[in-house]
């Protein structure tokens, strides 16, 4: 049995719908109805790193990082696929070393681990931005 089971259906062009468990995601790969596919792994991408991050912070003593922000550019090679993504990471929190914090935080990400040998993603961090 597989870990994760995705059902997606189109029933006419591009618009899918996929259910992950008893979430619905909608996925427009041919037009602007809803996100694309590169846009809905740029979201996952993010929301990883953020609860990585979120986690990694804790891990080197900060006890609270409250308000954390994520702004994700991404950039597209000549055929369209993901080439590179770049993360603006705004921490409410007074952070000592940000830079142990996101090794850790891309140690810990999934999505990262994924695609780490394909994707280059560069991060930068604001801390006691809110």
């Amino acid at each position: 049995m597989s870990d994760i089971h995705v059902e997606t259906t189109a029933e006419t062009g591009y618009d899918t719908r996929s259910t992950i468990d008893d979430h619905e995601v909608d996925v427009d790969a041919g037009g602007p109805s809803a996100p694309s596919p590169v846009e809905m792994l740029v979201a996952a991408y993010t929301s990883c790193f953020l609860a990585s991050f979120r986690a990694a912070a804790k891990r080197n003593g900060v006890r609270d990082p409250g308000r954390i922000d994520v702004d994700a550019d991404a950039w597209r090679d000549d055929d369209d696929r993901l080439d590179a993504i770049s993360f603006a990471v705004s921490v409410e929190a007074d952070l000592d070393d940000a830079t142990e914090i996101v090794a850790d935080a891309r140690e810990e990400c999934h999505v990262d681990a994924s695609l780490k040998q394909s994707v280059r993603a560069d991060v930068t961090v604001e801390d006691d931005a809110f």
